[in-house]
């Protein structure tokens, strides 16, 4: 176990003890997470920049730059902006099991 690995089971613990709003809480902030981590790692296969990102979808570089620190709360009308851009769609997938 890592030092990370204890902060996570203690951060989980804490929304657990908090009920289901901090699971809730814990939940949405971890799907945010994913979601900027999928963009990066898309945009970073096509070997784009933040502001190429941004002229390709016409948003600014500051809501790109938002969005990928899962900041905010992005539209879908941001998201479909942003997934054109990247030459991506938007599709609901699965969650990982564990």
């Amino acid at each position: 176990m890592t030092e990370f690995d204890d902060l996570l089971r203690q951060i989980e613990q804490e929304a657990d003890a908090e009920g289901p709003g901090g699971r809730a809480h814990l939940d949405a902030l971890r799907d945010r997470l994913d979601l900027a981590q999928q963009l990066i790692d898309r945009r970073l296969e096509l070997h784009m920049t933040q502001a190429q990102v941004a002229a390709a979808s016409g948003l600014d570089q500051s809501v790109v730059s938002r969005v990928e620190q899962g900041l905010g709360n992005p539209t879908a009308r941001t998201l479909a902006l942003l997934a054109r851009a990247l030459d991506a769609s938007l599709a609901l997938v699965g969650r990982k099991a564990g």
